[in-house]
């Protein structure tokens, strides 16, 4: 909470473009206090807080962050009832879940990426092609959002990875083509970059994240070549080490 306080103190100043001298001078107080609070390195003392909502504007509450932290509780558990869900295969009711979360947390990218798992499992698991086809595109609408509005980037690089499969099974195979040819290629991946630049144990954790991955992704490439008379015995061969190597770097994990 105390860093929610100074955080707020930080941004509320900033939006009226005023310096932390200038706010110690209005309310009495040193700028050490004013640098120390918006730091995180202590907390204004309690009977200044009626005075620094009043000098923003605000509540007490807004100036604690209490609405935040009342979003982050709620958030909490509508993630955790999320999961609990799909956990029991309850994909359905997490559908609804997430439709009704995010008319109070429009655009909120966790909740759009739960949206939308929900709904391709549903899509996956339907029973008349009319109903797969109306949830594919309600996941791809959802996945679209998340394109337009999402910042995070990882969440923005696993959807754009996504939805080429989403396009894909509901038919607009070049939507998927184009969209696929977009994405980086193998070389460029964030572990590649970060192991050269990291070092000692965090150099080794990286290295350690990329590997599963990296093997999943030579199972699937060796697969292909596999199904060619000419290279199938080789292909077939590395296909059993890496399976093995997988299933090793699973039970470590």
């Amino acid at each position: 909470m105390g860093f929610l306080i100074g955080e707020n103190i930080k941004k509320m100043r900033r939006e009226r473009n005023l310096t932390q001298e200038e706010m110690a001078a209005h309310l009495g107080i040193s700028f050490q206090a004013v640098s120390k609070w918006e730091r995180g390195e202590g907390l204004p003392d309690i009977t200044l807080l009626p005075a620094l909502a009043r000098y923003f504007g605000v509540t007490v509450d807004e100036l604690m962050g209490m609405s935040r932290i009342h979003e982050e509780e709620t958030l909490k558990k509508l993630c955790k009832a999320w999961e609990d869900n799909r956990a029991a295969g309850r994909h359905r009711e997490n559908a609804e879940l997430m439709r009704v979360a995010l008319k109070q947390f429009p655009n909120h990218a966790l909740l759009l990426v739960q949206l939308s798992a929900s709904l391709e499992r549903l899509a996956k698991a339907a029973e008349t092609e009319q109903e797969k086809m109306a949830l594919l595109k309600e996941s791809i609408a959802v996945q679209e959002q998340i394109l337009r509005y999402g910042e995070d980037s990882e969440v923005r690089g696993a959807t754009l990875y996504n939805i080429c499969f989403s396009y894909w099974k509901a038919g607009e195979k070049k939507k998927a083509l184009e969209q696929a040819r977009k994405l980086p290629n193998l070389y460029k991946a964030r572990e590649n970059a970060l192991v050269d630049f990291l070092e000692g144990e965090e150099k080794k954790a990286i290295a350690r994240v990329a590997l599963a991955p990296l093997a999943w992704s030579m199972e699937k490439h060796l697969s292909v070549l596999a199904e060619t008379e000419h290279e199938k015995k080789l292909a077939d061969k590395a296909i059993a080490t890496l399976q093995e190597f997988i299933k090793e770097m699973e039970k470590n994990k």
